[in-house]
């Protein structure tokens, strides 16, 4: 007798606004097993996801578990039969604590009391098995994202789930927290748990999966045991195009210094930071997360200032209090959360991308605005960088992460900067959008310009980077040319004592 899978989709399809984005679909998931969930923004991942989850309803097609026909109307159904889902985009109450959020809606009841000793207890023993260090008396709104990340792991586990959906689990997560989730997951197999893990981080499902299936354009392109799986292979299964190398080079001249800073400082965030950047070089700023990477390019931009030091451009002394002086000095910033610090979300395309530029594209020294200015520089950025979208006037929030990203740069590039600050610039996008960004940074560097770049993925770093700094604690830790840097010296710098 066939052994019955603990969960298969069967032909499922889903159409909206007469688009179908979803063709005939087949899923398996077996217990103990990881399936890895791969492709590009759009790929129709999160839609198949919600299908199960019960938020959409198929056009077509049936979902078995354990053998039988199941249909969800709500999440809460799908909870309730033992299916649950760690979001990319949190949504814990800010103002309950961290015991409190885990339980929300499931408290343990006296009368008409919660029993709020016996919910702390609860969320200590679940937080205590999954190896998670959390203040369960901290508010919410209190944690970091990664913290937050942990937490909405943690409630997810609590429902003592069957099948586990994770997207972009480890989006915002240190070294040392991604491997207490790996560990988790590790553990959730053994008591047979099976996991749908949605990432665009492709070095990761070799730790994690069994199974890896490509989703392109709503179709399951291949399904694959984990060690049948190329990357290069199926990097061009997820894009639809054949790509050699996803880090490319270009040919380029480096040249001199143009842009220094001397023992910088700002008080218990980093301490002496002195660096070069060359003409048309990419130099990469590797840490852990809180080792003041971000506060040091921010402090130098203007947003909250040094207090010690210099910052020569040129050469030459410059001085720089507000972002303003900072692109006034041909200075761009692409920050670490585009949601919160680099696009008006609810605004158009338009308006967002020409926002650095208006009183470029204005009449009357900037009291007019011109529209049709406005219109010319949009329609070219969007053409430059191969924005997908329906008009200039579409809401940046209906776009693709990848997309919402080409928009921040593009903004930023409308500037015509001579220095170019990147923090994350790929954190949250897909393959193809990656591979896209990465392209621009290096043709950046070709035209001559000074690159810094932030990441958290020292694959990124190795493979984009002319020369890495590391810090540690907000102090230098090491200096490594490209051909001499790897995974491992750079973790030594960073561990070292």
């Amino acid at each position: 007798m066939a052994k019955i899978p603990l969960l298969e989709i069967r032909g499922l399809r889903k159409s909206f606004n007469g688009v179908e984005v979803l063709h005939s679909v087949d899923l398996t998931l077996e217990k103990g097993k990881v399936t890895a969930l791969v492709g590009e923004n759009g790929a129709g991942k999160s839609t198949l996801m919600k299908i199960l989850m019960g938020e959409y309803h198929a056009d077509a097609g049936e979902v078995f578990l354990e053998g039988e026909k199941v249909v969800f109307s709500n999440p809460h159904q799908a909870l309730s039969r033992g299916i649950s889902m760690i979001f990319q985009e949190m949504s814990p109450f800010p103002e309950l604590t961290v015991a409190e959020n885990m339980y929300v809606g499931r408290e343990p009841h006296k009368f008409i009391f919660i029993r709020k000793k016996e919910q702390r207890k609860m969320a200590e023993a679940l937080l205590e098995r999954l190896g998670i260090h959390l203040d369960l008396d901290r508010k919410v709104k209190d944690l970091t994202v990664s913290e937050m990340q942990l937490l909405e792991i943690a409630k997810a586990i609590s429902y003592d789930s069957k099948i586990v959906i994770m997207d972009e689990p480890t989006s915002a997560l240190t070294d040392s927290e991604v491997r207490i989730l790996f560990a988790t997951i590790s553990n959730l197999k053994k008591h047979g748990v099976a996991m749908v893990y949605i990432t665009h981080k492709l070095d990761e499902l070799v730790q994690v999966a069994d199974t890896v299936c490509v989703l392109r354009d709503g179709n399951i392109i291949s399904s694959r045991p984990i060690h049948e799986v190329e990357q290069n292979v199926m990097i061009s299964e997820m894009v639809g195009r054949k790509i050699e190398n996803i880090y490319p080079r270009v040919e380029k001249q480096i040249g001199d210094v143009v842009f220094e800073v001397r023992g910088l400082e700002r008080r218990g965030e980093f301490h002496d930071i002195s660096f070069t950047i060359r003409k048309g070089e990419i130099l990469g700023l590797a840490g852990m997360v809180g080792a003041g990477r971000t506060e040091v390019v921010s402090s130098i931009f203007g947003i909250n200032p040094y207090t010690k030091g210099k910052v020569l451009l040129n050469g030459e002394e410059i001085h720089i209090r507000c972002p303003r002086d900072a692109m006034r000095y041909h200075f761009a910033f692409i920050p670490e959360d585009r949601a919160r610090d680099g696009l008006n979300l609810v605004g158009s395309i338009r308006s967002n991308m020409c926002l650095t530029i208006l009183k470029g594209v204005s009449r009357c020294r900037g009291i007019f605005p011109d529209s049709k200015g406005e219109r010319d520089c949009t329609a070219r950025m969007i053409e430059q960088m191969n924005i997908k979208s329906n008009s200039q006037e579409q809401p940046v929030n209906s776009l693709s992460g990848g997309n919402q990203q080409k928009i921040v740069v593009a903004k930023w590039l409308l500037t015509q900067p001579d220095i170019v600050f990147l923090d994350e610039p790929t954190r949250g996008i897909d393959v193809g959008a990656k591979f896209e960004i990465y392209q621009l940074i290096q043709e950046l560097a070709k035209e001559g310009k000074a690159v810094l770049m932030i990441s958290s993925e020292m694959p990124e770093l190795l493979g984009m980077c002319d020369r890495i700094v590391v810090l540690k604690e907000g102090r230098l830790a090491g200096e490594l040319l490209a051909q001499d840097a790897t995974q491992e010296n750079i973790m030594a710098a960073i561990v070292k004592e």
